[in-house]
């Protein structure tokens, strides 16, 4: 099927002719207006998308910045709570009247003091720090020697007062092996296990307190926090459709606060990540429809992970396009006047042009515009008043009569002999030749025969560059039987070429001129190539030979006037190439090309290049 007949293609197609035929009817002014703004608009639309999209990537920027400076500083916040209850931890670990009652040898004697914490332990103390932290709501210390649990709560909430219950739990394995290692996990309200109460949602840190030694176990120690304190550190930090999740160092989830997807959690919570990539402090990543931002301040502290939808950047797009769109808007808006000025201004001399073309097309060469403007406008009028003038006087004077001549001269040399006669003579010459067995000289004169065929045959100006090759080729057929041992000769015209159209003789005077002038005086073998070849939209002809060559003085003399050529003594060959290059210029203007390099002892070179194409 053809490109025209597909139905998408031949609307698409009578649409821009139809778009073409529309504005082919504008007149000039609105031509003006309507392609300048043509080009100027794709212009100010990519100047304007450069501007849009180096604000979305400046504010893009931004607003990762913004974000990763929030996490930092929830992370910042949340750590300054973390190492509270992690120092107050600490301070228990290492409290000499403590640890005086864990490593207690006679705990039954120990627990005959009904006040046995508050008369030997710093329980004040530690209720003071309760207090005065606030968000610290829970405390058991549950010791390995069998001396009775310490227990303080104050937000009502009950530990279990059993420790081979508790020996049982996960977290005491986790607190037991880990040597002293600090664990936070978030046990939520009426979620009992260490609690047999339990009144509100805490965070709590546990850890196995050790002898000097981290050899023997002494206690387990368990804080508990509320998560209100935290949740409201994350508040500040969260807006519509964000949220934050918080992990321990583990991985584990503690805090989630504000919207987020459970596939994006369970992602954070991923041991790779937890393993690897937390490690690098702040990181932001981008899963699926969400950026992730996230921060750890140290290998023990939490990890916050803020959850934004990529989506949430679209609010900012109106303040990221307005500028870029203002900008369009106002260079187009601010156009329209200056095109209608330059317009009005350009259009009426170029309409009277316009005018004046018409009737000139219409075969009226006495037109003339009036100039009444200067610059580009008024140089075209007086550029056409002189073309007018000029194609008048070309028309009238010059290319009808040269034309006629060269025909005339064409003409002339065909008809100087009868070529019946001369046909009619030949032909009886070879047969006679035939006859008597002279099969050389029939060979000849057939060769004879041929070349004025050739030359006379039908009076056409237009020929074929396979009949222009067989022209040479007798000719040159009959040269060798003049130069049998001197001249010798290749033809080689690529095939492409064959059934293209040349004027005749423009390659046969150059051939001539060769073995009449190069090779005739050189007392030596002499060799001629004829090669010719496509080049693009061109066709390429080289005559070559190897004779005595031609000074600076005797080529330019090929090119002088009748006059001049008669007083520098040239021959009639020398005439034949002058008039190719005069037919080559009538037909194709200056679209040609005719070289002759030539140097003394050394052989000439003949270049010719003509359009491809050539039509009668």
């Amino acid at each position: 099927m053809r490109f025209e007949n597909s139905y998408g293609d031949g609307y698409i197609l009578k649409i821009l002719k139809r778009i073409s035929d529309y504005i082919n009817r504008f007149t000039i002014r609105k031509k003006i207006i309507f392609y300048s703004y043509l080009v100027i608009t794709p212009i100010l639309l990519v100047i304007s998308l450069i501007v849009f999209f180096n604000n979305y990537r400046d504010t893009l920027a931004e607003q990762i910045d913004n974000q990763a400076m929030q996490v930092t500083s929830v992370a910042d916040s949340i750590e300054v709570l973390q190492n509270d209850v992690t120092d107050f931890s600490t301070s228990i670990y290492v409290n000499y009247e403590i640890t005086r009652i864990l490593t207690s040898s006679r705990p039954e004697v120990v627990n005959e003091d009904s006040q046995l914490w508050q008369n030997q332990a710093p329980t004040v103390f530690l209720r003071d720090i309760m207090a005065l932290k606030g968000y610290i709501k829970t405390l058991a210390i549950f010791p390995e020697n069998g001396v009775r649990i310490f227990t303080r709560c104050g937000d009502g909430s009950a530990y279990e007062d059993n420790i081979d219950v508790v020996r049982k739990m996960e977290i005491y394995q986790e607190a037991l092996e880990g040597k002293g290692k600090v664990f936070w996990k978030r046990i939520p309200r009426n979620d009992l296990g260490i609690f047999q109460t339990n009144r509100s949602d805490k965070l709590v840190l546990y850890r196995e307190i050790y002898d000097l030694s981290m050899a023997k176990p002494l206690g387990f120690l368990i804080i508990g926090v509320e998560v209100d304190r935290y949740v409201n550190i994350c508040e500040n930090a969260v807006h519509e459709r964000e949220g934050i999740v918080i992990l321990n160092p583990e991985g584990e989830e503690l805090i989630r606060y504000g919207e987020t997807e459970e596939e994006v959690v369970s992602w954070l919570k991923s041991p790779e990540l937890v393993a690897t990539d937390y490690r690098q402090r702040d990181v932001h990543r981008e899963y699926g429809s969400y950026h992730v931002y996230t921060r750890q301040n140290s290998r023990n502290s939490f990890i916050i992970c803020k959850i934004v939808p990529k989506d949430s950047f679209s609010r900012y797009w109106r303040a990221i396009a307005f500028p870029p769109l203002m900008l369009l808007l106002g260079f187009l808006g601010g156009l329209l006047p200056v095109l209608m000025f330059v317009s009005h201004v350009i259009s009426n001399p170029l309409r009277k042009i316009c005018i004046a073309m018409d009737q000139f097309k219409n075969g009226d060469f006495s037109q003339q515009v009036e100039v009444t403007t200067q610059g580009e406008v008024g140089e075209v009028a007086e550029g056409f008043n002189r073309m007018v003038r000029d194609i008048k006087t070309l028309i009238d004077n010059n290319y009808v009569m040269a034309l006629r001549e060269k025909e005339s001269e064409l003409i002339a040399l065909q008809a100087q002999i009868n070529p019946h006669f001369l046909y009619n003579t030949l032909d009886s010459l070879y047969w006679q030749a035939q006859n008597t067995g002279n099969d050389e000289i029939a060979e000849d004169i057939l060769a004879l025969s041929n070349l004025f065929r050739l030359v006379l045959g039908q009076g056409k100006g237009i020929i074929t560059v396979a009949d222009e090759k067989a022209l040479i080729t007798q000719y040159l057929q009959i040269q060798k039987m003049r130069f049998t041992r001197l001249l010798d000769y290749r033809i080689e015209i690529d095939g492409q070429l064959e059934h293209e159209e040349i004027p005749k003789l423009i390659l046969q005077p150059f051939v001539e001129n060769a073995v009449v002038h190069g090779f005739e005086n050189a007392g030596k073998a002499c060799y001629l190539t004829v090669t010719g070849y496509p080049s693009g939209d061109m066709m390429e002809f080289v005559i070559e030979d190897s004779g005595i060559g031609m000074t600076r003085e005797q080529i330019e003399a090929i090119w002088q006037n009748e006059s001049d050529r008669e007083k520098s003594g040239q021959k009639i060959g020398r005439y034949a190439i002058k008039n190719v290059r005069e037919r080559l210029q009538l037909r194709f203007n200056e679209d040609f090309v005719l070289t002759v390099d030539s140097k003394p002892g050394a052989g000439t070179t003949v270049t010719i290049r003509i359009p491809r194409g050539e039509k009668n």
